[in-house]
């Protein structure tokens, strides 16, 4: 009688929890993911016991990095402390944080905050990549392992503005993340890769792991934190950011600061990179840029780049070129309309220092078609893939240092509005 009231009220629970999301939403307990053995099943008791958990390490004044002990609470507990907490934060808010944006609104200081909730879920298959592979070729995992996922985030978008002059201010700039992940994903491979890599693109360590266990993973990070100085002549960045160079959808060789695999799920969430970004404002219709970025992970090395960018006939044109670690990258793109069509293209060429040189290049075009059809093709030729499977570098895409395996890659996308 036992077991079966407490399956009942896992399958409640997750239901709850999927109605709450946006991809597996409104689930039904005729699913076969409600199975009480599916990872599904387990993501209420992993919940209650990482939010325990979490909670527990924060009111301490004292903490212990190698603290990885979960402890159990019943599920009305730890509704009853979120609902609790989120009522005290809203009337926090709602008292100091007009009074404070009153307050530095009344000056040259002007404070917005914006921020948002997410929560997303995905069902996939293990790759049998793991990070230990690199170094032991007998390291890999089980392949083609059903695996599940829960993200929630919260983040924080405080921004704040002071006017020097009519010509200058100064801008803050911070995104505050809180994000959890359940379910066995991340006890996989691919999630510590994942985790690995995003590490190494760092040149200072902005967050921090309050929760690890084998199905539950929480941390607090600064996904952007940076401080832009704006004048009549040009804008000086320096700090974590997104520096969006390139055209492509898909595929963005030129992209060298922010790049991004074409197979995850959230493309506009990438890694940020630390650096000193200087813009001139439009010189005779030119735009021109540089950016620095100083010696940190393996995957943050030394850069010295700098592009030109100018609006020719309805075609935006840019050129670039500079230095990443000891290797030499020159490149353009360029995108305008042709006929009711968009299209786009981008060229890097890069001399390498440790291996051959090569050449990427992408090129796309999309068109709106009746009934508010809208459909993109793209072609992307990778100079570091191989075309045999058996020559691919498994180990450098593991590492973080290449994106694509292989050499020609094409890409459809078609949606409705």
């Amino acid at each position: 009688m036992t077991g079966e009231v407490k399956k009942k009220s896992l399958i409640h629970v997750a239901r709850k929890l999927g109605t709450f999301g946006d991809g597996f939403s409104d689930f039904s307990p005729r699913w076969p993911l409600l199975h009480p053995h599916s990872p599904l099943a387990q993501i209420p008791r992993t919940a209650s016991s990482l939010i325990h958990t979490a909670l527990t390490r924060l009111a301490s004044s004292h903490r212990h990095a190698s603290t990885r002990r979960i402890l159990s609470l019943s599920p009305k507990w730890i509704r009853l402390r979120a609902i609790f907490s989120l009522l005290v934060g809203i009337v926090v808010a709602g008292f100091l944080i007009p009074a404070f944006v009153s307050a530095s609104e009344s000056g040259r200081m002007k404070i917005n905050f914006f921020g948002y909730l997410k929560t997303f879920n995905f069902l996939t298959r293990t790759s049998g990549l793991t990070p230990e592979l690199v170094d032991n070729p007998l390291a890999g995992a089980e392949r083609g392992e059903n695996i599940f996922n829960t993200t929630e985030r919260v983040r924080l978008k405080p921004r704040a503005n002071f006017e020097i002059s009519d010509t200058q201010r100064v801008e803050a700039k911070i995104d505050y993340d809180h994000q959890v992940y359940f379910g066995n994903f991340v006890g996989s491979g691919d999630f510590r890769i994942a985790r690995k890599q995003s590490e190494e693109r760092q040149f200072l360590d902005l967050g921090e792991t309050l929760v690890e266990d084998e199905d539950g993973f929480y941390e607090q990070r600064l996904y952007r934190a940076s401080v832009l100085y704006h004048t009549e002549w040009f804008e000086l960045e320096i700090g974590r950011q997104q520096i969006p160079w390139g055209v492509g959808h898909f595929f963005t060789p030129t992209d060298l600061f922010n790049p991004f695999s074409v197979t995850q799920l959230e493309l506009d969430e990438r890694d940020g990179v630390d650096a000193i970004n200087v813009t001139s404002k439009r010189i005779k219709d030119f735009k021109i840029q540089g950016v620095y970025t100083p010696t940190g992970g393996q995957l943050h090395p030394q850069r010295y780049l700098g592009r030109i960018s100018r609006d020719f006939n309805g075609y935006e044109f840019g050129l670039l070129g500079g230095r990443v670690k000891r290797d030499h990258a020159a490149g353009f793109d360029i995108a305008g309309n042709l006929d009711d069509s968009s299209v786009r293209g981008e060229f890097l060429y890069r001399e390498a220092d440790d291996e051959k040189d090569f050449v990427k290049f992408t090129v796309n075009a999309d068109h709106n078609f009746p009934h508010n059809i809208h459909g993109l093709m793209e072609y992307h030729f990778n100079g570091q893939g191989r075309r045999d499977p058996n020559a691919y570098q498994i180990d450098r895409q593991i590492r973080g240092e290449i994106l694509q395996l292989g050499k020609n890659y094409l890409a459809l996308l078609l949606g409705h509005d």
